[in-house]
């Protein structure tokens, strides 16, 4: 006689347990065919711990029967038992009937834990799971993220790629990264760069690629002053991307860096990469040339090949830097009125302090109109104006600034560029600040030149010529 599922507690509750998160995976497994859970607690509940119940169950029932039988069966007559069970499996037509529906439902759970293990799969690759699982760690970077130029494109293309072992190897770390949060041990802000990033040649270039010829490129930064018109002015540039030259096949430009010709070394002397020691050229295999610094080099932190992310550093999670450029943007696309007087200096003045944890509406407007009262008493808008730019500022604040996550106003700077100025030494002049030298006196040049060139500089938008009007209004 064949042993029943119900002899032990053991058994008993396996069975229970598979088959109540069986009927559960299968319902939700259905439901997702038609749409999404909003929820990422749910989705984490369905699709990661239910299967493990699944599979716990499936584990207690052989594992109460071998029990139930280790108790009942004395050592020398457990063969017999199983010989015994074996000959009425082949006899009894009843008991060939059960092992049938053993098999059938065995083959079930295989579709259930096959199913339910790729859509767990699915689902701690999916935006919903990174950006908001773990909501006050990842909040600053999913907010970044959703108004991003890569907002459709899912964490995991960029931070994982394509291949199985850097897969694994994302598992892996977060595990790791799962356990500083449920201790709390986890770094406020997050730390950048990425120091186990996949290189950029296995994952940006999937889509962008340096033998893509780029050419150049014009660009605006328009900026509005502090005074009573908030004037604008606006800075034309001619950037000289480049790339490949279809022509002759050279590569030439700012692209000229990434090359598949020439490799650029530099050595890391801190953690964020704003401080270079030796820069190595090597072209074709060969060390080209070597520049050197003129201040004693710290501890080297590690060596590494340039490539996307060394200037494009923040390409999805995008911050303004400043008040002032937050606020910039919020004129430049309409959302704030240059009309009303002294705004961009009332509005960078009250957003400045990065220390509240959620700037709300009420406390933006009190603050403008504090600093009406207190400045321009003579020029203080109407109440319906000060509701309509508090609103908008308080939406910059709330995008930019995450206090409990340590994330203030230039925590994460970008590379692209040096809009500091020359004393600030971060993008480009980490390295093209005309003190890296090499043996013969070379040096890697500042000179604005060589990157771009200046067509239009600090002057209003209505004196850009037709042609650059035109796309100053969409850039």
């Amino acid at each position: 006689m064949l042993p029943r599922l119900w002899t032990n507690w053991v058994t008993l509750s396996g069975t229970i347990l598979t088959t109540v998160s069986g009927c559960i995976l299968v319902l939700t497994l259905a439901i997702s065919f038609f749409g999404e859970s909003q929820n990422p607690y749910a989705g984490a509940l369905v699709f990661l711990v239910f299967p493990g119940l699944f599979v716990f169950g499936l584990i207690l029932i052989p594992l109460g029967l071998w029990w139930e039988g280790r108790r009942k069966v004395k050592p020398d007559g457990a063969w017999a038992i199983l010989q015994s069970a074996f000959d009425t499996a082949l006899k009894d037509k009843k008991v060939r009937r059960g092992m049938l529906l053993v098999g059938i439902a065995t083959l079930v759970n295989i579709v259930v834990f096959g199913a339910s293990g790729q859509k767990a799969i699915q689902y701690v690759d999916s935006v919903e799971f990174c950006g908001t699982f773990c909501h006050t760690v990842m909040q600053p970077e999913h907010v970044a993220y959703q108004r991003s130029p890569h907002q459709r494109v899912a964490c995991v293309d960029c931070h994982i790629g394509p291949g199985a072992s850097w897969a694994a190897k994302a598992k892996i770390s977060g595990l790791r990264q799962v356990l500083a949060v449920a201790t709390g041990s986890f770094s406020h802000p997050i730390p950048t760069p990425v120091e186990e990033l996949r290189p950029a040649r296995d994952t940006c270039e999937q889509c962008h690629w340096p033998a893509k010829f780029h050419g150049n490129r014009i660009r605006f930064f328009t900026h509005y002053a502090d005074d009573e018109t908030n004037t604008a002015s606006t800075t034309a540039m001619l950037m000289k991307v480049g790339g490949v030259d279809p022509t002759t096949g050279d590569y030439r430009g700012i692209h000229w860096h990434v090359s598949p010709e020439v490799q650029i070394q530099y050595e890391v002397l801190d953690r964020s990469r704003e401080k270079i020691g030796d820069v190595t050229v090597r072209q074709d295999g060969k060390v080209k040339q070597t520049y050197t610094p003129p201040h004693e080099k710290a501890e080297v932190l590690e060596v590494r090949t340039m490539d996307c992310v060394d200037c494009h550093n923040r390409p999805t999670h995008i911050y303004d830097q400043t008040p002032a450029r937050a606020v910039d943007r919020g004129f430049f696309v309409g959302r704030l009125d240059a009309k009303i007087p002294f705004l961009h200096e009332a509005a960078v003045a009250v957003i400045t302090d990065d220390t509240q944890p959620r700037m709300q509406e009420e406390h933006v407007i009190a603050g403008l109109a504090s600093y009406y009262d207190k400045e321009h008493p003579e020029d203080k808008p109407g109440q319906e104006q000060l509701n309509s730019a508090g609103r908008v500022l308080a939406d910059l604040y709330s995008i930019n600034i995450f206090p409990e996550m340590g994330v203030k106003w230039g925590t994460y700077p970008s590379h692209l560029g040096h809009r500091g100025g020359d004393a600030d030494q971060r993008g480009c002049f980490r390295c093209h600040n005309d003190e890296h030298k090499s043996e013969d006196g070379e040096v890697i040049s500042q000179d604005c030149d060589v990157c771009h060139e200046i067509l239009h500089e600090d002057e209003p938008p209505s004196s850009l010529p037709e042609s650059l009007r035109a796309l100053w209004q969409v850039d």
